[in-house]
């Protein structure tokens, strides 16, 4: 949470990178976000052959994709949301509307496939796995507050606090009328206890630095903190459903032999999320590097 004068997190689309490549069935897609004067290009490239193909408009699928598609930087601020899609600004800024791709950041993405698997899956992997990853960013309060365990957080003292941790991103699966289908929202720290609504850090921090109440959601997200994993004794067929985001099906769309293509469409939101307990004033000057790979298989 920012105190006083908003302060950003840079994330310059300038700086967005998409890396596809397919191993056995395996889309890859690498976005990596920094502030303006460390980047200056966008390229966004595809190497899939025909197992998953990837586009942003559900027209032109290619190996590589052309950096028009993302002209204005954006400035994530700290956002919040309940279920991954309507969006307002954070617990400092209660009521006051979050503006897409300024505040919070969306994309849309089309995939299709010859494959007979229909179910496309956020994986991790290991290091080329769906991840956040920021460099942290020293923080001194100005006051003492409470962290977790009933930690005493002195005032003056040095601690290192992450962008990544209070990083969220959501998958809606959209039909032919963008209505939504399928809905996940993922928190890639893996650490529920820090996550949405805790009394400790942020809101500890915020509450003692300004004197002010403010009351915790009644609500929680629905958030899920690990992916799906594959049967190691068959890549293809996953081995439960929580990181399921799309189904493929069958489609009017054909290639040059004639044989039909299986699509899907997914809208994706990335944000800092406000009321996360790693929110804490000053995440939002750190920047951040997200990794997305996508795996297509068998439904469990």
């Amino acid at each position: 949470m920012s105190i006083g004068a908003v302060k950003r997190l840079f994330i310059s689309l300038i700086g967005f990178v998409f890396i596809l490549f397919i191993f056995g069935s395996v889309t890859f897609a690498w976005v990596s976000m920094a502030r303006i004067n460390n980047l200056d290009g966008l390229s966004l490239t595809a190497s899939s052959g025909n197992e998953l193909e990837i586009s942003f408009d559900g027209i032109i699928y290619q190996s590589t994709l052309g950096s028009e598609h993302f002209r204005e930087p954006i400035y994530l601020k700290d956002v919040t949301t309940l279920d991954g899609y309507h969006f307002q600004r954070g617990p400092t800024h209660l009521g006051a509307n979050a503006i897409l791709n300024e505040d919070y950041l969306s994309f849309d993405l089309y995939f299709r496939s010859l494959r007979s698997e229909k179910g496309i899956y956020v994986i991790n992997d290991g290091d080329t796995g769906t991840k956040i990853t920021s460099e942290g960013v020293t923080f001194v309060p100005k006051v003492d507050y409470i962290e977790d365990n009933f930690e005493l957080v002195l005032a003056q003292s040095i601690r290192t606090y992450y962008a990544k941790d209070a990083s969220r991103m959501s998958f809606h699966e959209l039909d032919d009328e963008n209505e939504i289908v399928r809905s996940l929202i993922y928190d890639p720290s893996g650490n529920e206890r820090r996550g949405f609504g805790k009394p400790y850090g942020a809101q500890s921090y915020f509450e003692k630095r300004t004197s002010q109440e403010v009351p915790l959601p009644e609500e929680v997200p629905q958030t899920i903190y690990q992916l799906s994993t594959m049967d190691p004794f068959n890549p293809y067929q996953a081995l439960n459903n929580d990181s399921l985001i799309a189904v493929m099906k069958e489609s009017e769309m054909e290639n040059e032999e004639g044989d039909m293509y299986y699509t899907a469409k997914v809208r994706i939101f990335i944000w800092i999320e406000g009321w996360d307990a790693d929110a804490i004033d000053g995440i939002l000057d750190d920047h951040i590097m997200v990794q997305l790979k996508f795996k297509l298989a068998q439904l469990a």
